[in-house]
């Protein structure tokens, strides 16, 4: 009996040679490695080897690469203050125009009601003239003036009419018309020892106190 002839298999291609697992992951790193130094990527590859220890991450502020200000967008200077000492008349231009003078500062001798004084207290005056040199009326009263000491201590006005202050005092709350004056002795609660070093005039109408040097006595 005749055997049949073996089945016809059509050709095939040859194999490829395999490639090891192991050398795979290898190529796919040192890829991703290359590639990463090339394009000046930012990706952080972390990496656990097991002997990090207790390093911890830190943070720094990054340097200001802002280009510098122009010399036209320098903030101009503030003008100063005049040098005044008690006696002297300030010329105040603003919301409203006003002079203000602190004339005299006294602080021995006068005169208040003793039950508003704390231990270690005693009176003290302080002379002052405002004048509307605008052309509104103003409000005049005592408690935009202050006594600044040594060390940042600010005593302000008593707000007092009443007792043996020195008069005239000075009104709490008075209206000046253009062209007129208010004048009158501001009474303060001051500390037994020592004197203020300057008279400070603050009201809505400036930024900043004007100030007036008091002398050592």
């Amino acid at each position: 009996m005749t055997q049949p002839p073996p089945p016809v298999h059509p050709p095939q291609p040859p194999a490829r040679p395999g490639l090891n697992p192991k050398k795979a992951i290898a190529l796919v790193v040192g890829a991703a490695v290359v590639a990463f130094a090339i394009g000046g990527g930012t990706a952080l590859l972390l990496q656990d080897d097991g002997d990090s220890g207790d390093d911890k991450p830190t943070v720094a502020k990054a340097p200001d690469t802002s280009p510098p200000a122009s010399p036209s967008s320098t903030p101009e200077s503030t003008p100063q203050q005049p040098d005044l000492k008690v006696g002297d008349t300030a010329d105040i231009s603003g919301e409203a125009d006003v002079t203000a003078a602190a004339l005299t500062y006294t602080d021995t001798g006068v005169k208040g009601i003793p039950e508003m004084l704390s231990s270690g207290q005693k009176w003290a005056v302080l002379d002052v003239k405002v004048c509307n040199t605008g052309k509104s009326s103003i409000v005049a009263t005592p408690m935009p003036w202050s006594l600044a000491f040594a060390g940042g201590v600010r005593v302000e006005s008593a707000g007092t009419n009443a007792g043996d202050l020195p008069q005239p005092l000075y009104p709490m709350d008075a209206m000046v018309a253009a062209g007129d004056c208010v004048r009158g002795n501001i009474a303060f609660q001051v500390p037994k020892e020592g004197r203020p070093e300057r008279v400070l005039y603050s009201p809505e109408v400036v930024d900043e106190p004007v100030e007036w040097q008091v002398p050592k006595g």
